[in-house]
């Protein structure tokens, strides 16, 4: 979703042109993309993310959850209170 991330320097207002276009072709003409969200810098974040993860995931395993965010979300909530519950 970074990558299509788009700026009107005029206003400072944030668009995606996928997901929440510009309303305008003339404020689709003059936005900017940040230089942070190019595809390859974008890949080297989520290198960067997933190491760090990785790093001190371990630390937290006696207090970690894994939940399945796959559904309704209201079922996704519910076990994620159940879940936090339940540690507390």
């Amino acid at each position: 979703r970074v990558v299509g991330r788009r700026t009107d320097p005029e206003t400072g207002d944030i668009y995606h042109m996928t997901f929440s276009p510009p309303p305008t072709k003339e404020i689709e003409a003059r936005l900017v993309q940040r230089s942070d969200d190019t595809e390859e810098k974008v890949k080297v974040r989520l290198e960067q993310y997933h190491a760090n993860v990785a790093a001190v995931k371990d630390s937290y395993t006696d207090i970690t959850v894994e939940i399945d965010g796959v559904g309704k979300p209201t079922d996704v909530f519910e076990a994620i209170k159940k879940s936090v519950v339940e540690k507390v």
